[in-house]
């Protein structure tokens, strides 16, 4: 039994021997150019279907494999891919207005995503190529905390220029993580601003004539972030600034305000600023799930028409994250829904407000 299996073992070797090398396991033939073609026994399968694929061996040697195809930024990880090297890099350049836009971006309802507004629209403005100054205007100092600028106690803050006429200049901060964007921080000193500017002559102009005495010519963009109130500094907020940006929850409550927020913007146009008028609306916390957010922002657009940005702001909840890392969205997670909403809100704002550019 031991003979026959050793001279079987060497009658199959002697045959393999004799077998071309092309038709082995990782055989090679000859091409017309004289290179050589090595056969890829993995690239084979079972089936119908064209043979082994081949790699060309050149005259050096160096085995050339074929071409691939190129790809493209059609999935949602190339899309985050590019997103992350605009946050990172910048993006191109959007159009620029004429003149400095300043915008006080007000809702009297909490929680309608203000500070998240301001914060992130900048970030999309300034990393687009436009200069932007946050002005936060909130005791509270969300919009400083999101853009990573110190508030604590004592610093030079909003508070400052309202109450002792300090200049606006002296307490702006660079923010570090995206050039091109600035912000004038709030302390919770501000939370007793409005008792100490009652007396004050001219309390509802103090910020108006900040503004007047700080060189704007440098800055593209002003984002007042107003609290949630409609006291003396929402007040202010809104005779400094010639346009009115309304957050809108696509939620019931938030129609509710509307009203009460937009009569108030006619009393301050009425006597204190002409020149005040709602130029933007943005819809807020769109929850495609609920039939209620569908209607609410239908009922946003007939009311209100060409005002309403076509963009959506969808619930994110990178956009809630952001914050607590010092970072806007656009930063933290460029790729997330919430970044793209805002970067194409930012974009659409950008394209309306400066159709000449400069």
């Amino acid at each position: 039994m031991t003979e026959d299996l050793v001279q079987a073992r060497a009658e199959r070797e002697v045959h393999d021997a004799g077998v071309p090398a092309a038709s082995g396991a990782a055989g090679s033939a000859a091409t017309e150019d004289g290179s050589r073609a090595v056969s890829d026994p993995g690239a084979s399968g079972p089936g119908p279907g064209p043979g082994p694929k081949h790699r060309v061996r050149g005259d050096n040697g160096a085995v050339v494999l074929p071409a691939q195809p190129e790809t493209t930024a059609d999935t949602p990880i190339a899309r985050a891919a590019q997103a992350a090297l605009v946050a990172r890099a910048g993006g191109p350049v959007w159009p620029r207005p004429r003149a400095c836009r300043i915008m006080t971006i007000a809702n009297q309802k909490g929680g309608v995503g203000k500070t998240t507004t301001a914060v992130n629209l900048a970030a999309s403005l300034a990393l687009h190529g436009s200069r932007v100054l946050v002005v936060d205007l909130d005791p509270q100092g969300n919009a400083s905390t999101a853009l990573d600028v110190d508030h604590h106690a004592g610093i030079p803050s909003v508070y400052n220029v309202l109450v002792d006429d300090r200049p606006l200049a002296a307490i702006i901060r660079p923010v570090e993580a995206i050039p091109l964007l600035y912000c004038a921080p709030a302390t919770i000193d501000l939370a007793g601003a409005e008792i100490e500017l009652v007396p004050l002559v001219a309390r509802e102009s103090r910020l108006s004539r900040a503004l007047g005495r700080y060189d704007v010519s440098d800055l593209d963009y002003i984002l007042i972030d107003c609290p949630p109130s409609l006291g003396l500094l929402t007040v202010n907020a809104l005779v400094a600034a010639p346009e009115v940006l309304i957050p809108i929850q696509c939620e019931y409550y938030a129609l509710e305000g509307l009203e009460q927020l937009l009569r108030t913007v006619n009393l301050v146009k009425s006597h204190l600023n002409p020149a005040l008028a709602v130029s933007t609306i943005l819809l807020t916390m769109f929850d495609a799930r609920t039939r209620l957010a569908t209607q609410v922002a239908d009922e946003v657009r007939e009311h209100f028409g060409g005002i309403v940005l076509h963009s959506v702001i969808p619930r994110s909840v990178r956009v809630s994250e952001a914050p607590s890392y010092g970072q806007s969205v656009m930063t933290y997670d460029p790729g997330s829904s919430g970044a793209v909403a805002y970067l194409e809100a930012a974009k659409e704002m950008a394209h309306r407000g400066a159709p000449a550019g400069r």
